[in-house]
């Protein structure tokens, strides 16, 4: 009989990493795609950070699923070659141990991992599932996906700064800009910068082509005056090769400067919305996060921008054309099948607010036209949830208790209770930029990495978009 000293155990342990490189190397048998998408700063990397360490240290009490279903064996697996890989514990450190927010994605980035389900035959072998972070400024650019013709996204960028007065004002003036005899390309590019420095300054999340916010090197826009913006921004892949919109008499008037246009419009469009949309179009749950108390903070602007950007982003990975519905029909196109609409950091926003569900309730009134867009057949489900709970209730109605300054995971850390705006029943009409209060707070996370940070709804969401 063979035992410990005779390699029994030795063999044993070959027979187990055997089994598992067996169960989990078919990376492609039921994988299930996730793109985790919203505009800039609505917490995607706080989103997916936390998920996957609560998938790592998988504690029942803390994580569940529907009907009982229990995960175990995770295991992160590599992502494809030329694909970049989520930074996953990377981020995890910062928050643990540098005691700040993760830092943004600056890129298109993947995380693949694989789990046996209680619910599934041994025979099926592991889930696969493939993350997608997508970044939030490159999202503004999701109407160049839909566009291919550069007239046609000329007309929707303009008709879209014309919804609220900011842009009204800009697009006006970039209009009359064009009431001359005789225009160059320099001149055009250099007016649409400063539209664009203009949006930023507004604080309008609606800025495209998306570079001019965040460069190909991941440089985002400082908060600089509009001229220096200008001067130093770029609006194309570089400072040969920027683009514009142009009204329609303008193109009509001045078809040397629209070929320009068009040219350098098809070349960015190639190289850096579509590698990222088609990775988005090949997943088969989407979760679109938005970031309600940001836009109440900052007014209708905010707001007309993100549903916009939410409004282009589903009607692209709807793709509800006839070519594309054959496609389906012979198994070749897009397989969305779910979307998760997620109302991020329910931290900030008081707990009679999420008991009475106007959280939930501003988040669909937003998003019910963009939900109406997807196919019958997409799932469509509607969450409040925080990734990292932030803050505790307070001692009165409508306070939160949070760290106001970085710092470890202890009793003796600094704490205030600060108060917060109670949320309307529904979008109002208008409203103005300080209307409404919500508290920004560093995270809550143990440096212990055994203990994720407390959540919400985190495991609904992912029970949803994953397990189905």
């Amino acid at each position: 009989m063979e035992g410990p000293g005779s390699g029994g155990l030795l063999r044993a342990s070959r027979c187990s990493r055997s089994r598992d490189r067996a169960l989990y190397a078919r990376a492609d048998d039921h994988m299930t795609s996730v793109a985790v998408t919203g505009t800039a700063k609505c917490g995607k990397t706080m989103f997916l950070t936390s998920l996957l360490w609560h998938l790592e240290e998988l504690d029942e009490s803390r994580f569940q699923f529907r009907d009982g279903i229990t995960i175990r064996r995770f295991q992160p697996l590599p992502v494809p070659k030329g694909q970049r890989a989520f930074e996953f514990q990377k981020y995890r450190s910062q928050m643990a141990h540098d005691f700040k927010w993760p830092s943004k994605t600056l890129d298109a980035s993947h995380f693949r991992c694989a789990f046996e389900r209680s619910d599934w035959w041994s025979i099926w072998g592991a889930q696969h599932v493939d993350f997608l972070d997508l970044p939030g400024e490159r999202v503004a650019d999701a109407a160049m996906a839909l566009h291919a013709d550069y007239a046609v996204w000329s007309d929707h960028v303009l008709d879209h700064l014309d919804h609220d007065s900011v842009g009204r004002e800009v697009a006006a003036e970039y209009r009359r800009s064009f009431a001359v005899d005789t225009v160059d390309a320099a001149t055009v590019v250099r007016g649409y910068r400063r539209v664009l420095a203009r949006v930023i300054r507004a604080f309008k999340p609606f800025v495209s082509p998306s570079v001019f916010l965040v460069d190909s090197q991941g440089n985002c826009a400082p908060n600089v005056p509009v001229e220096d913006l200008v001067e130093h921004r770029r609006c194309g892949l570089d400072e040969e090769r920027e683009f514009a919109p142009l009204p329609a008499d303008a193109r009509d008037r001045w078809p040397d400067v629209a070929a320009r246009m068009a040219r350098h419009y098809r070349e960015y469009r190639t190289t850096v919305v579509l590698p990222v949309f088609r990775d988005l179009m090949s997943a088969h749950s989407l979760v679109i996060l938005v970031d309600v108390p940001a836009m109440l903070l900052a007014g209708p602007r905010r707001f007309v921008d993100e549903r916009r950007v939410i409004l282009d982003l589903v009607d692209r990975v709807s793709d509800r054309g006839f070519s594309a519905a054959v496609l389906r029909s012979l198994g070749l196109g897009p397989s969305l099948s779910r979307v998760a609409f997620v109302a991020a950091k329910a931290d900030l926003v008081a707990p009679d607010d999420l008991r009475n569900g106007r959280l939930a309730g501003l988040l669909k009134s937003m998003n019910a036209r963009a939900a109406q867009i997807l196919p019958s057949s997409v799932a469509v489900k509607w969450f409040a949830a925080s990734s990292c709970h932030s803050s505790t209730p307070g001692t009165k109605p409508y306070t939160l208790v949070g760290q106001t300054e970085p710092g470890p995971f202890v009793s003796e850390r600094h704490a205030e209770e600060l108060s917060v705006s109670p949320l309307p029943e529904d979008w109002s009409a208008s409203w103005n930029e300080g209307d409404y209060r919500f508290p920004w707070f560093w995270p809550r996370v143990p440096e212990n990495l055994m203990v994720p940070p407390r959540h919400r709804s985190l495991d609904s969401v992912f029970d949803f978009i994953a397990l189905g």
